[in-house]
């Protein structure tokens, strides 16, 4: 479902105010299907906000000209040559075209990664808290994960402030790990890394020899305004022959479904890349429709995408000021992603996001599937429309007064 004005029926922000959970339930979304009744879908990470008029026009004639097959080299090309396009020109690096590939999805790259570029039998480290499959990748190719809990602090107006514990990461690497897995915007805490942290990590990577695997899918979606997405790869101290750097317009687009991301790699990394038997294999899998519908969002959906950071924005800031007077639930609020990371621990449940989708009908990811460290907290999706996150936030608060009466 596309969502725009085109119509002349009011701005973005009043048709995204207007969707219901019914609406939602009907669409037949995973997220809002998983669990029957009246519970509201906030955990897998995809947007209920539809997609860019762009991206379905691109769709649509896809459909009507019959381009539903295998990829044609030209339409690939393109997708490159977008991608390349977009890098340059929203974070200033310099990507060629010819360092671009298309691949169904940043899970299976990682694989082939950790597979056939990495010392065999060498542990991948996974900074957490983390994307659930990042941790569980390494073992399906017969590797260790090493997980390293991240750091925090208290930052200005007393948020936490989230940050690589690159000691630890140090120690990994010295102890003979073969990968960093870097998620960088941080999905599920929201943080876009600074340049000296990404300083840090090239500096770490050139010493011990250990490649980057960087996963920068939410790129798009960097939320404050003060604030940008730095590639990792574009820093000086990064070296090309141990950076893959993976991303995709199925976050800041919402075409998850569509099968189409994009692998940069240039250097020894590139080459190794391009001559392995998977990676080739990969690149047969990239979906048409999903390449058509990058080109769009790249080429024509930025209008968009502006308007959808700024009501993700507003919601974002909506739930600060609903969940910060609730005593028991400490929220981080997202730089960038469009997801919230909720400290539940004071409540004393084991399973806090089991507690909130029984008792208060939201359902949102535990934390502990986020890495072990990480019991007692919630990943909260915060990309819906306004009237469905005003109720989340709403049910979620009755629930917290319920178990603990008196509590602000």
């Amino acid at each position: 479902m596309v969502v725009s004005d085109a119509n002349g029926s009011g701005s973005l922000a009043q048709v995204f105010d207007s969707l219901t959970p019914q609406q939602m339930r009907e669409r037949g979304s995973l997220k809002w299907t998983q669990y029957p009744g009246d519970v509201i879908g906030a955990w897998v990470a995809e947007m209920d906000l539809g997609t860019a008029p762009a991206v379905e026009a691109a769709i649509r004639r896809a459909m009507h000209d019959g381009l539903l097959g295998y990829m044609p080299p030209s339409v690939s090309e393109a997708a490159r040559e977008e991608t390349a396009r977009y890098q340059r020109e929203a974070f200033a690096w310099q990507v060629g075209t010819e360092q671009v590939s298309l691949l169904p999805d940043v899970l299976s790259s990682l694989s082939t990664v950790i597979a056939s570029h990495t010392r065999e039998g060498s542990p991948v480290i996974v900074p957490t808290p983390a994307y659930m499959p990042f941790l569980e990748i390494p073992a399906r190719n017969g590797r260790e994960c090493i997980e390293v809990p991240s750091l925090t602090h208290t930052a200005q107006k007393g948020a936490r402030h989230w940050v690589l514990d690159l000691d630890g990461i140090e120690s990994a690497m010295a102890a003979g790990a073969g990968l960093l897995v870097l998620c960088n915007p941080w999905n599920p805490v929201g943080r876009v890394l600074s340049a000296a942290e990404l300083d840090t990590v090239a500096t770490l990577s050139s010493t011990y020899g250990v490649p980057v695997f960087a996963d920068e899918i939410h790129a798009p979606l960097v939320l404050d305004e003060g604030l940008a997405h730095i590639p990792y790869a574009s820093r000086p101290d990064s070296d090309p022959d141990l950076t893959f750097t993976a991303t995709a317009a199925s976050k800041g687009w919402n075409i998850p479904g569509l099968k189409c991301a994009q692998l940069i790699a240039s250097g020894r990394a590139r080459t190794q890349w391009d001559a392995d038997a998977g990676s080739s294999h990969l690149k047969a899998e990239a979906s048409v429709v999903g390449a058509l519908a990058t080109i769009a969002a790249l080429r024509n959906g930025q209008g968009w995408l502006s308007e959808v950071r700024a009501y993700i924005r507003a919601n974002r800031d909506m739930v600060s000021d609903a969940l910060n007077g609730i005593e028991g639930v400490e929220p981080t609020l997202p730089e960038a992603t469009y997801l919230a990371w909720l400290d539940c621990r004071d409540l004393g449940l084991e399973q806090p996001a089991r507690f909130f989708r029984k008792e208060a009908g939201v359902a949102m990811n535990e934390g502990v599937t986020f890495g072990a460290a990480w019991s007692g907290f919630c990943r909260l999706n915060l990309a819906t429309g306004r009237r469905i996150e005003e109720e989340t936030v709403r049910r979620i608060s009755d629930a917290v007064r319920r178990l603990r009466p008196g509590a602000s």
